[in-house]
């Protein structure tokens, strides 16, 4: 329950207390007098942003201070204690805002987030304006408000959650498939790719001594020519007649002298030589064969060079980099089969999710169903005091074709007067049934809900009369369990109220215009009444009337 709020330099109040009591709570005054400006502020303690700027004009700084009383086995004593913020009998939410637009919260006097109070703001109050008017006719809201009434927005949000998992599965599938097809465009390529190179099969430093080989067959043939003259040469007659004509004339000068060693050193030496140009006539064919033995042609190594760069030239490569080629086009290959396997275990995977999705959507579809009974019920009962008993209120359930985030129900509200069709509540539900329905509706999502404040901003508007007697008699009602704040221009309405201020704006001196805020006693009520009855000047009618409305 909200106990106080203290404003400070916020909007047009300059300075305001306000305590609460536990029924219903009345704002009155002029259109202009500044209201709503209460709410509002309640609201800027609780986090709401919907304003840019907060602080009054020529003020440093303003704050708002709003003091609740919590149950002690409230959701909000858990969120304040989870966040290890000493816990007092009351709860203490106080927010700042500065000249230049900067805000600071508290909590008890601990620093705290904005999420922190806006959790906290959640469980504590609950707004009830005219735009709420205009989204409970919106039927894209309904399945949002059922759900809430239903109390499975845990179950609704893990739908969420498993409808995303879903989703990005999919999306997966989608991607993977997408690079499978264009693996699949290149997978002949990469395979006759690999298979010529796998013909050629390169070795390491191939390249380079090929191009090492070509440069020494090139050269070869003149190698072999002068091998073969040098042959011609030595195996001439001529040659090694001479030398074999010398060695007699020394062996007959030597029979002469048979005691000149030099000259027996000298025939020696000869018949050596002789012997040498023997090994020699032998060698040289040998190493022309050995030259050519086990040897490629040049016209080979040309063909295989030719080879090289054949292939590299198709994959826009240098020749010297066909092995890393075939290296990155075998991982091509492994990869295009991993992905076949990767779509396969994604497309089980999205099986398993689509089947826990549609098991918690048809688990949330049946509490649907149930629920907008209760709801219809509920209604039924919450209409008639609010003077609507010829309405009937209808949850109309369908399931669509197409899955999504909440599931796959479409929710509409419907009414219908008893006997005719039912049609979608935008299309004929006027002004002030509007009114009515936003209330009646707003009291039976709250009917579980323990400890909360009801905030209405002329939740009354476009009703009168009887109607408006009625709508006052509910809200005095329901305040008997749940403390409620309203804003109304009913005269009816007001009456009803447990504690009761007027609003009104005045000017300053400065000509700032200052809101003001009065809580009236008895009399002071009786004439806020007839003022509302009559306008600014009060009629003993309206008097009159007043007083039969506050009796």
């Amino acid at each position: 329950m909200l106990m106080s709020l203290s404003i400070r330099n916020m909007l047009l109040v300059e300075k305001a207390e306000i305590n609460f009591s536990s029924g219903l709570n009345v704002f009155t005054g002029e259109t202009g007098a500044g209201k709503s400006i209460i709410l509002d502020c309640l609201s800027f303690v609780l986090g709401n942003k919907s304003r840019k700027r907060f602080v009054r004009t020529l003020c440093d700084r303003g704050e708002v201070i709003a003091e609740f009383k919590v149950e002690k086995t409230s959701e909000v004593r858990k969120i304040v204690e989870g966040l290890s913020i000493i816990w007092t009998d009351n709860l203490v939410i106080r927010r700042v805002e500065f000249s230049d637009g900067k805000r600071k919260t508290y909590v008890n006097d601990t620093n705290c987030t904005l999420d922190t109070i806006q959790k906290l703001g959640a469980k504590l109050v609950e707004f009830v304006d005219q735009k709420d008017g205009s989204q409970i006719l919106k039927k894209s809201n309904h399945i949002t408000l059922l759900d809430d009434f239903s109390g499975h927005q845990n179950e609704v949000k893990n739908l969420g959650k498993a409808w995303d998992d879903f989703k990005k599965i999919q999306q997966e599938i989608t991607k993977a498939e997408s690079r499978k097809d264009s693996q699949g465009k290149e997978l002949e390529f990469i395979k006759h790719s690999l298979s010529e190179i796998s013909i050629l099969n390169p070795q390491p430093g191939e390249l380079e001594e090929l191009e090492i080989i070509r440069a020494s067959l090139r050269s070869s043939s003149k190698i072999e020519e002068n091998l073969k003259e040098a042959a011609d040469l030595i195996s001439g007659q001529q040659v090694r007649h001479e030398f074999v004509s010398a060695l007699n004339k020394l062996e007959k000068a030597h029979d002469l002298v048979s005691d000149d060693h030099l000259l027996i050193e000298t025939i020696s030496a000869l018949e050596g030589i002789i012997h040498e140009l023997d090994e020699i006539e032998k060698n040289i064919p040998n190493i022309i064969e050995n030259r050519n033995s086990g040897r490629m042609t040049l016209d080979e190594v040309e063909d295989r060079l030719f080879n090289f760069r054949n292939i590299a030239r198709k994959h826009g490569i240098n020749p010297e980099n066909l092995m890393a080629l075939n290296q990155e086009m075998e991982a091509n290959l492994i990869e295009y089969d991993n992905s076949e396997k990767h779509v396969g275990a994604l497309k089980s995977k999205l099986v398993s999710l689509e089947k826990v999705y549609q098991a918690s959507a048809k688990k949330i579809s049946e509490k649907r169903k149930r629920e907008g009974k209760n709801l219809d019920m509920m209604m039924s009962q919450e209409l008639i005091p609010l003077k609507m008993e010829g309405i009937e209120f209808r949850t109309l359930l369908e399931r669509r074709k197409e899955q999504g985030f909440s599931g796959c129900d479409t929710v509409a509200f419907q009414i219908c007067n008893h006997g005719m069709p039912a049609k979608d509540m935008e299309k004929i539900a006027s002004g002030g049934e509007l009114s009515r329905l936003l209330l009646a509706l707003k009291v039976c999502l709250v009917t579980n809900t323990s400890g909360t404040s009801l905030i209405f901003d002329e939740i009354d508007r476009g009703i009168g009369g009887a109607t408006a007697e009625a709508v006052g008699n509910r809200l005095a009602s329901l305040a008997e369990r749940d403390q409620i704040l309203l804003v109304t221009h009913s005269p009816q309405v007001a009456s009803k109220a447990h504690k009761h201020w007027s609003v009104r704006k005045i000017v300053e001196k400065t000509n700032l215009p200052v809101t003001l805020l009065n809580e009236l006693n008895q009399d002071a009520k009786v004439a806020e009444l007839a003022r509302m009855i009559s306008g600014e000047v009060v009629s003993k009618e309206a008097l009159a009337a007043a007083h039969r409305l506050m009796n």
